[in-house]
């Protein structure tokens, strides 16, 4: 059992520490997260071969979920699943808890950063709250060009840590909206995204750990990708529209090869509530509402 005097001595000492990872806004990773996504979703237009039409989009991407593919974790000190523990709850180098699920996050998109330019990106544990004996852990991440300029965006993810292995909701959250789309992820386009995320977590590609370990039935569409998902699809059916903020919350997992669906509710002229869903089942995977500029 995990004490809360664990989780207090741990929250004491990650909560002041933070994380500067460097990287450079380039080509190669958004075209290869764009091929992947133009993949998934088979009727979307192709990017164009001309380099300023590139470079604009590339810009544009941004707003899309990019930033997850950049100044990602350096994989130091893995933990049993396969992930990174250099933010995980760890007392003398041994980790509390068996798994880790993304739960929820916000995005505040501020201004695109230039192709091809330096990329900044500054992480600290923000809160850390206990829940019966599993524990949530929010995670503040700034994305800037450079130590002085103002964060070109702010995202929070919150991580939730636990000894329980997976077991079906019995009640899970109904989407009561239509797909506009429907798609499936395969198991080649998670690991791709594995790779372009520096992403070890084995519940992505190990199907025999995910099952054996985790008792999940197979693997599981990553929460980030999720994200990107929604936000690229978005930015297909409202090309004026710049995304501003997103608030986002997970109910169920995703599992690979699932017909899954988006739909799309405008709650304004600059306001929609996303939600991505299983389609056979209508179970909500993900939803959250979007400002846009």
């Amino acid at each position: 059992m995990v004490t809360r005097e664990c989780i207090t001595r741990w929250a004491n000492i990650i909560k002041p520490n933070t994380y500067t990872i460097r990287d450079s806004y380039s080509i190669g990773p958004i075209i290869n997260l764009t091929n992947l996504l133009q993949g998934i979703f088979k009727d979307t237009p192709r990017q164009s071969s001309d380099q300023s039409a590139i470079n604009s989009t590339s810009q544009r991407n941004w707003f899309r979920g990019h930033h997850f593919i950049f100044n990602c974790q350096g994989n130091k000190h893995l933990g049993s699943d396969g992930y990174d523990n250099y933010q995980a709850p760890v007392i003398d180098n041994q980790q509390l808890y068996l798994r880790r699920l993304w739960a929820k996050g916000s995005i505040q998109f501020n201004q695109a950063p230039k192709v091809n330019s330096a990329l900044e990106c500054t992480e600290q544990v923000k809160t850390v709250k206990p829940f019966g004996e599993d524990v949530f852990v929010d995670i503040e991440r700034k994305y800037t060009s450079n130590k002085d300029s103002d964060p070109l965006l702010v995202e929070n993810r919150t991580l939730l840590y636990t000894n329980q292995l997976y077991a079906p909701n019995k009640t899970p959250k109904l989407a009561t909206s239509q797909p506009l789309v429907t798609f499936k992820v395969s198991t080649i386009d998670l690991l791709k995204y594995s790779m372009l995320t520096y992403n070890l977590h084995r519940i992505h590609y190990d199907p025999k750990y995910a099952h054996s370990i985790e008792n999940l039935p197979t693997v599981l569409v990553h929460g980030p990708l999720q994200v990107t998902l929604v936000l690229y699809y978005f930015s297909l059916k409202y090309p004026n529209l710049v995304a501003s903020q997103f608030k986002y919350r997970t109910f169920e997992p995703f599992f690979v090869n699932e017909e899954a669906g988006i739909s799309i509710i405008a709650q304004g002229s600059n306001e929609f509530e996303l939600t991505l869903l299983n389609v056979a089942h209508k179970k909500v995977y993900l939803k959250g509402t979007l400002k846009c500029k």
